[in-house]
C-alpha cells in the first residue's frame, strides 16, 4: 500500500472481528514501529504484546469498572444522531474489549539523555513516533487499530497486572483485529487552515 493511501485512511477502528491475530504479524508491527526515530537512536521503547484470553478479560473488566459508571447512559436505538451513534459504539468497545483478540501497550523507558538526568519530553518523543509507525503499518497489513490511552482509566494497576516497572513510561495502548467495517475516509481540517507563515498568527500565502 503506498504510504500516502495509508495515511488518508488510517482511521480509529474500534470495532473488531474476534479472529486472532498471528504472532508473526504482530511481530512485524513491532518490527514497523522500531523504525522510527528516537532520541539520540537510543530506541528505549518497549512493547506489551497481549494476546492472551485471561489478560484481555482483566483489562475489559477494569475499564468496565472505571468507566462503565460513565456510560450507563444508553441511547436509544432510533437516536441516529452521530452522538448517540458513537456513545453506543464507546460502550460496545468497552464492554466487549475481551474479545478484541490483541493489543499493544507501547511503553518507554525515562533514560535520555542519561538515566541520572533524564528529560522527559525526549521519552514522548521516542514512543509516540514508534506509536504512529506502528498505526500505519496496522493499516497497510489490513488490521484495525486505534490510539487510545485506555491505560490511564488505571494505571497502577495496569502496571501491577503485567508487571511494568515504575521506570517506564507507558505511551499508548493500541487495540489491533480485523475490521467490521471499512476504512477511511479521514475527516480533518485543510492543510490551509493550520499554516503559519514566517510569523505566528500569518495565514497570508
Amino acid at each position: 500500500m503506498d504510504i500516502f493511501e495509508a495515511m488518508e485512511t488510517c482511521r480509529s477502528i474500534r470495532r473488531m472481528r474476534p479472529d486472532p491475530v498471528p504472532d508473526e504479524v504482530l511481530e512485524k508491527l513491532v518490527h514497523y514501529a522500531t523504525r522510527a526515530p528516537s532520541a539520540g537512536n537510543t530506541q528505549l521503547w518497549r512493547f506489551l504484546v497481549v494476546t492472551d484470553q485471561r489478560d484481555r478479560t482483566w483489562f475489559r473488566d477494569m475499564l468496565v469498572d472505571a468507566v462503565g459508571p460513565r456510560l450507563a447512559t444508553i441511547p436509544a436505538e432510533d437516536d441516529h444522531s452521530d452522538a448517540a451513534r458513537n456513545a453506543r459504539r464507546y460502550r460496545r468497545f468497552i464492554f466487549e474489549f475481551d474479545k478484541i483478540p490483541a493489543f499493544i501497550i507501547t511503553a518507554v523507558e525515562n533514560a535520555f539523555p542519561s538515566k541520572e538526568n533524564p528529560d522527559p519530553q525526549f521519552m514522548w518523543s521516542t514512543v509516540y513516533a514508534a506509536t504512529q509507525n506502528l498505526l500505519l503499518a496496522a493499516r497497510a497489513m489490513g488490521l484495525g487499530a486505534a490510539m487510545t490511552t485506555n491505560h490511564l482509566e488505571n494505571e497502577p494497576a495496569v502496571r501491577q497486572h503485567f508487571g511494568i516497572p515504575e521506570d517506564f513510561a507507558l505511551g499508548a495502548t493500541i487495540p489491533l483485529g480485523y475490521p467490521e467495517g471499512r476504512y477511511g475516509p479521514l475527516t480533518r481540517r485543510p492543510a490551509g487552515e493550520v499554516i503559519f507563515r514566517d510569523r505566528w498568527g500569518n495565514t497570508a500565502a
